[in-house]
């Protein structure tokens, strides 16, 4: 997990749960707490899907680097073989 998405996801919590006590407890209004909360779902929200785009570039970058192998051992069976690559 990157350093970014921890901090994502630290930051929302902390968000979510300092607009629950501070306009739930402290100053009672309900319509800021949600919105407060709202912002902390948006972070998680944008967190998570950062942290998947960067595992999904990961499995990317590793089916081409299989395919690259796949390529190499396969023009190498040919000259092998004697064809023109």
């Amino acid at each position: 997990m990157k350093t970014l998405t921890k901090l994502g996801y630290f930051m929302g919590f902390l968000i979510i749960v300092g607009s629950t006590i501070r306009w739930s407890i402290t100053y009672v209004d309900p319509s800021q707490a949600i919105f407060g909360a709202a912002i902390g779902f948006i972070i998680l929200g944008a967190s998570f899907v950062y942290q998947r785009l960067i595992d999904i570039a990961e499995e990317i970058e590793d089916l081409n680097q299989g395919q690259d192998a796949l390529n190499i051992w396969t023009r190498g069976e040919l000259k092998k073989l004697g064809a023109d690559v």
